[in-house]
């Protein structure tokens, strides 16, 4: 008896698949079509249950290999997207950042100013002194003092190496020019003490030449050392434009 009942279930069996297929030829596999099959009686409750998780699990397999999909093609969109927000930002908050702490961000240019070889010591000085004015209860203030005093003293001590410079190119100046009127000066003396003077300048300093032939002045007598002879000789200045251009002694007869 049971044997004919295992039977009679094989068969069933047999002849629901085979009437599925059927039905499955004529249409998409879906659950409805299960819910349509199962009407008719030819699915027993577990195959039922079974075939009907395997369809919802593909339709649920392939929607995700769908959405995987388009995720991908629009993931580099995404990211870009994603990137510039971040960019702005981060735009946005040191924008922000230089409202919230303007004397931060004053310091930060300040040390920048400072640190910079180009920059001009009177540019320093102006920077350091409205940042002191400015902000006088900001914790960076005594810094800023620092730099001040610091850029005070360098200004000072170049205007006074200018004026002690000045005052010796002066001193240096006012001893060749005693040499010049002592006729006390080699030719390369000469020539770097007149180069460049007008000719009223020559005139002021030597008096009127000897002799003028076109651009060439003559002092004839006794104004340089020969170094072959070791005597005194003249000097001839060439002129271009009106002022000096080159000195050379007269050779001696």
């Amino acid at each position: 008896m049971k044997r004919l009942l295992s039977l009679t279930y094989t068969f069933a069996s047999a002849l629901g698949l085979t009437l599925m297929a059927g039905h499955a030829q004529a249409g998409q596999l879906s659950a409805e079509r299960f819910d349509q099959l199962d009407q008719w009686g030819y699915l027993t409750p577990g195959f039922k249950a079974a075939v009907r998780a395997y369809v919802e699990n593909k339709r649920a397999l392939e929607q995700a290999n769908e959405e995987n999909q388009k995720f991908a093609a629009e993931a580099p969109t995404l990211k870009k997207q994603a990137d510039e927000a971040e960019a702005k930002i981060a735009s946005l908050r040191q924008e922000l950042a230089k409202y919230e702490h303007p004397d931060q961000t004053d310091f930060a240019a300040l040390q920048n100013l400072m640190s910079d070889p180009k920059a001009t010591l009177s540019d320093q000085i102006a920077m350091a002194q409205a940042y002191v004015w400015s902000y006088p209860t900001s914790p960076s203030e005594s810094d800023a003092q620092r730099y001040l005093q610091q850029s005070q003293k360098k200004l000072a001590d170049q205007i006074q190496a200018e004026k002690e410079a000045g005052a010796q190119r002066a001193a240096d100046h006012a001893k060749m020019v005693q040499r010049a009127l002592a006729r006390d000066l080699s030719v390369s003396e000469w020539r770097d003490f007149l180069r460049d003077m007008s000719q009223d300048d020559v005139v002021k300093l030597l008096g009127h030449p000897n002799a003028t032939v076109d651009d060439y002045w003559t002092y004839s007598g006794a104004w340089v050392v020969d170094p072959t002879t070791h005597q005194k000789v003249g000097l001839q200045i060439n002129f271009s434009a009106g002022r000096v251009l080159n000195v050379d002694e007269i050779p001696p007869p």
